[in-house]
This record gives C-alpha cells, sequence and structure tokens, in this order.
C-alpha cells in the first residue's frame, strides 16, 4: 500500500477550511501543513479554526516559504484568490519548491483565456519544477462545464450545449452571498460590477473549456450580468435582503459560430431562488439530458472536488494542467 499523499492547506477561508477538514478525515492524505496570512489564524492549531474540540497537531504559518521548504508536501490545496495575478507569486512559490498544486482559482480553469502571458510562465516554472498546477472546482470546473463534458462520451456528435444552474444563495456561506450583491441596493450593485471582482468568477472560462473539449471554433464568446432584485424580505443566517434591494445575480455566457449561440451557460444564484438544480441538456445524437435535483451542494462540492483531485494531479504530467489533462477525480478514501 502506497504512503498518504503529505499535504498543505494554504489558505483557510470558507472553502479553504472545509477542504482541510475533509483531507484530515482521509487515510490515502495526510495533512502536514496549514497556510494563511491572518495574523488572527497564525500559530494556531487546525483543529480549533475547524472547531474539533481537539487539536491537530497541524499549527497554521505565515511564512509560505519557509513552510513548504520545511514540510516538503507532495501537494499543495490552494484556496486564496478566484484571480491569477493575486495567486502568481504562490503557484511559482510552489513550483520552486517542487509542490503540485489542486486551487480553487478560478481564472485557472482555462488559464491562457484572459492571462496568456502569465500561463505561459506558470507552466514553464511548472515544467522546470517537475510539478503540476491545476485549477478546478464546481462552477466553474464541474457543473457547468466538465460535466457536460463528459456526457457527451456517450453520443455521436453534439451541435449545442446548455447548462442550467439554479442555487439559492441564503443556503450558502456569507461570502458568496456578498459575492453575489444580496442586500445591496441596484446603485451599489452596478458600482461593485464595474470593479471587474464581482459576482460569479470564470462563467467565460466554463464556455470556453466546453470549446476547447468539444472543439466548437467559437467566433465569441460572452457574457451578461443581471441583479435579481427581491420581490419579499428574506433573512438568511448571516443578512437580511428587503423587498427592493438586489437578492442576486442573473449570469448568462454565451459562445456563438456566427450569429448562433452554440453554448449557453444559464446562472441564477440568488438569496430565495426557487427549484435549485443543475441541469445539462446536449443537442446531440442521441439527446442527452441531466438533471441534479436540488443541485449539487457547493460549498461541500467544492472541498470534495479539490481534495478528489489531489491524488490526480500528483500523477500528471508536470506543467499548468486542466481538467481535460488529469484523470477525471473520483472518491478518495
Amino acid at each position: 500500500m502506497s504512503s498518504p499523499l503529505r499535504v498543505v492547506s494554504f489558505g483557510l477561508g470558507p472553502i479553504g477550511l472545509a477542504a482541510a477538514r475533509l483531507a484530515l478525515q482521509k487515510t490515502s492524505i495526510q495533512l502536514v501543513g496549514a497556510i494563511d496570512i491572518d495574523a488572527g489564524k497564525i500559530g494556531r492549531d487546525l483543529g480549533e479554526l475547524l472547531e474539533l474540540g481537539k487539536k491537530t497537531g497541524v499549527i497554521v504559518e505565515g511564512d509560505a516559504e519557509k513552510a513548504l521548504k520545511r514540510l516538503q508536501p507532495d501537494v499543495m490545496l490552494h484556496c486564496t484568490s478566484s484571480f491569477m495575478p493575486m495567486v502568481k507569486d504562490q503557484l511559482l512559490l510552489a513550483a520552486r519548491c517542487g509542490v503540485d498544486v489542486v486551487s480553487s482559482t478560478e481564472e485557472l480553469l482555462v488559464p491562457e483565456f484572459q492571462h496568456a502571458a502569465l500561463a505561459k510562465e506558470l507552466d514553464a516554472a511548472a515544467k522546470a519544477g517537475g510539478v503540476s498546477l491545476l485549477g478546478t472546482g464546481v462552477n466553474p470546473g464541474y457543473a457547468m462545464d466538465f460535466i457536460a463534458v463528459v456526457a457527451s462520451a456517450v453520443t455521436f456528435d453534439v451541435q449545442a450545449v446548455k447548462c442550467t444552474r439554479v442555487v439559492d444563495a441564503g443556503t450558502r456561506r456569507l461570502p458568496l452571498q456578498k459575492k453575489v450583491g444580496a442586500g445591496l441596493t441596484r446603485s451599489e450593485f452596478q458600482q461593485q460590477m464595474a470593479t471587474g471582482r464581482f459576482g460569479h468568477i470564470g462563467m467565460r472560462e466554463s464556455v470556453a473549456l466546453l470549446a476547447k473539449a468539444l472543439a466548437f471554433k467559437l467566433d465569441k464568446i460572452e457574457q451578461t450580468v443581471e441583479p435579481v432584485i427581491a420581490a419579499e424580505d428574506h433573512k438568511t443566517a448571516f443578512l437580511t435582503v428587503k423587498e427592493g434591494q438586489v437578492a442576486g445575480i442573473r449570469n448568462h455566457g454565451y459562445g456563438y459560430i456566427g450569429k448562433r449561440p452554440v453554448l449557453h451557460l444559464d446562472l441564477s444564484m440568488y438569496v430565495g431562488a426557487p427549484d435549485p438544480r443543475d441541469e445539462v441538456v446536449l443537442e446531440s445524437t442521441p439527446p442527452i439530458h441531466l438533471k441534479f435535483h436540488g443541485g449539487i451542494a457547493g460549498d461541500q462540492a467544492t472541498a470534495a472536488i479539490l481534495v478528489n483531485n489531489l491524488h490526480g494531479i500528483v500523477a500528471a504530467q508536470p506543467g499548468l494542467r486542466t481538467v481535460l489533462d488529469v484523470a477525471p477525480p473520483r472518491l478518495c478514501r
């Protein structure tokens, strides 16, 4: 029997902590370290942050380079930012230290889509360090892209894809509720959208991944985002959305061949959204229609897909990889 993978968690926000909690439960994984920049977390036992009622012996560290060089882990669970420029130095450090990475950074799903030069730099660094870097998650990375790719395996041909995801944001973590603008006014929502760092990140990357996987030669990728206004008051565990305030977002992603949208991703993520679900429809031979009733539970599922990709990325060829390059993830014990 092979030795457990030595894993370090880098980034201990809600998703990072959920992934660390899951990693601690696996026999094929040994969580040997944890890293975060939050002074309130540094020096504390991970068990305390996870409210386990017992110590794990894993103490949160603030100096990533010292931690990686001392611990010499096989792979890093990376959950720090959605944006590639923000995580560049962290990934380059991992490459220098010979540590593979599974990251929740949304822009890493198709890294060259928005950051071609940075993607080349990271790929070269990963190959020089003999490591593999992977960006994955539930959305992007699974619900509105990878599922459709896997579903295409039983088709002769695919003419078009429609993916629908409806999430009641009121059931999700506070950072997500804030990210979709729950409780804002219309004008506040528009101000936040103008920053480019608000709302769902990764919609265009999902379209690009589908196009790459299914060999659609797209002429254009575009997205639209609009606020969903609450028709009545809603109270979540974290905040209250009043009637007339923003409850969340409606986000569309399109991939066009000529004027025809051959790829359409439809995301509704707002407090009080009815009929939560994930749905994938392939206009194909034979036709395919998949539906996840109640939807894929985003926070738990994101932690799971990160942890379940650890073995696959360690086995992958060195370089900056996508979910199309590595073995499809499956449950690890």
